[in-house]
Order: structure tokens, then sequence, then C-alpha cells
């Protein structure tokens, strides 16, 4: 009997991540290998919505696998983000849209990372180029991915690719993609029953700089006015983060889906270098930064130049 492949997205899980490794192991599994998804932390409101609305099982919660594990990554590639224990597993596959981070292997592997909105629509590619079928719930849990991932096409990561993909994908899955996107990020900007302390490791991600690691959250809502009530609050838990983990700065993006623009809340004894990263002058360690929406192509990159 073949060992069995666990497909594994990032810690502090978004929707792309459940989603997509859902539909790669369902796409291992075509190919006649033995696979199934984990999750490295808990769902989120908006990827329980996409889950139920499809019929879809949560994977199983795994926080730690053993050395010599065979595994796919997907939608990260950086081992600061991955599960615990990975940089030992026996990885045989990584696909991803992000930059390429420290993952090495001791042997060749199928790597696939593009420049698209979403690992969902590599994953659609996939499916095409193996001519594999692809079932109703496959197909809506890669819009989901697709749609979360792009803001519902609002994000400058969003490709005409993921365009294409999300139309294709809705009539398998047979749902109006701009009611049901709308529904879905709708559910996920709730965020009345999270505590503040919650709020700021929301959907966090660390990464390597010049000078040490950083991390960045990042709350996507409707409204931000909410959250920009609790700064005081939110940009204390920050600090304590950032101090706990010795994170040269941690940063909270908070972005108005609607108005299409985010806030950058910070701590970091390197206030100067950030207000020049992004040419903006803070105030009470915040930056509004007008048309920013994605941490992958607009606030992760000049973070790393500058730090």
């Amino acid at each position: 009997m073949a060992e069995m492949i666990l497909v594994s997205g990032h810690k502090s899980p978004d929707t792309d991540t459940i989603c997509s490794a859902l539909v790669c192991a369902h796409w291992l599994r075509a190919q006649g290998k033995e696979a199934k998804a984990i999750r490295a932390g808990e769902i989120n409101k908006e990827t329980a919505f996409a889950l139920n609305y499809f019929g879809s099982e949560a994977p199983e919660l795994v926080t730690r696998v053993e050395a010599g594990q065979s595994m796919y990554l997907v939608d990260h590639n950086e081992s600061k983000q991955a599960v615990d224990g990975m940089p030992d597993a026996d990885v045989q596959g990584l696909i991803d849209h992000h930059r390429l981070g420290d993952f090495t292997t001791d042997q060749p592997i199928l790597i696939r990372i593009e420049p698209v909105g979403c690992t969902g629509t590599i994953l659609y590619s996939l499916y095409q180029q193996c001519d594999i079928e692809i079932p109703r719930q496959m197909a809506g849990l890669m819009l989901s991915a697709i749609i979360s991932d792009t803001l519902l096409f609002r994000s400058p990561t969003c490709t005409e690719r993921d365009r294409k993909a999300v139309q294709e994908l809705a009539q398998i899955a047979d749902v109006d993609y701009e009611k049901y996107g709308m529904d879905m990020l709708k559910a996920g900007a709730d965020l009345s029953d999270k505590t503040a302390a919650e709020l700021v490791l929301t959907d966090k991600k660390e990464f390597d700089g010049k000078k040490g690691t950083f991390s960045i959250a990042q709350l996507s809502v409707m409204d931000t006015q909410p959250i920009l009530a609790q700064r005081d609050e939110l940009l204390r838990l920050l600090e304590e983060d950032r101090a706990a983990h010795n994170y040269e700065a941690s940063f909270l993006m908070v972005t108005d889906i609607l108005e299409e623009s985010t806030d950058l809340l910070y701590t970091s004894q390197v206030e100067t270098a950030i207000e020049a990263a992004f040419q903006v002058k803070g105030n009470a360690q915040t930056l509004h930064l007008p048309g920013v929406m994605s941490r992958k192509k607009q606030v992760a990159p000049p973070l790393l130049g500058a730090l």
C-alpha cells in the first residue's frame, strides 16, 4: 500500500490554504495516490462558510508532522509558516503563488509556483493538464479560494487567469460567483466575536528580513472603524507579540474591501525605515495606504527591502 501523503497549507490558515489542501489531496487521489488534507490551525468564518456551502468537511488538525512523513505543501513554502516538523518531512510537491523563501529539498520534487492571485488557480490548471474531471465540490472550493485571495477581483494580485478560472469553475459549481463571493466575504468580515488578542494574530505570517524576522497579520473587513476604535489595545497586544517572538517589527493590516485601502498598524523600533518603505508619514503608529490591499504584492516587498 502506498504511503499516505499529507497535504498542508500554512499556519493561521485562510480560505486558499484550506481549500487548496483539500483540492490538492483530491487531485492526487485522482492519480491513484493515497493523500489527505490536514490543517495547521483553526478555520476562520469565511472558510467555514465555503466548506459548509459546498458540503466539505474541514481537514484534520495536525500541529506537527513526523520526520520522514510524505507531504505536499500548498499556498506557502517558508518554514516559519509551515506546520511544525515540515523541514524534516519528505516533501514531494509544492504548489504556491508566493515568492520562493527558504524552501530546500534533498531530492528533485514537483514544484509549481506561478505569479497568479491564488493557489486555487494553479490547481485548476493542473486538473486541466491531467485531464481530470472536476466535481462540483472541488470546483466550489477552488472558486472560493480565488475569490478570497483576490477579494472578488479587487486585489492587485488578481490576474486574468484568476478571473477566467472563477467564471469557468462557477459553471461547474452552479453558483452566481458574484453573489456567492460577496456573501462569503461578508461572512469572513464579521469579527464581532473576536477579542483584540485574536484580531492581532489573524492570518499572521512571518518573514525573514535583512535585519531579522517580522510578522504581518491581516484583517479584511467591510468597515474599518470598529477595528480602528480599538487601536491602542491592538498596538499594545501587537507589541506583546513582537516582544514574545523577538521580531524586528510586527504589523497588522486592516484592509477595507469596499474602499480598497489599508490602515497598517505597526510596532517597531525602526519607524523611520517603515515610513520610508511606503513613502508615507505615520500617525499614532498607523499608516493609511489608499489602494493597498495585498500583503504579498504591496506590503511584504517594501518591508523586506527596508527591514
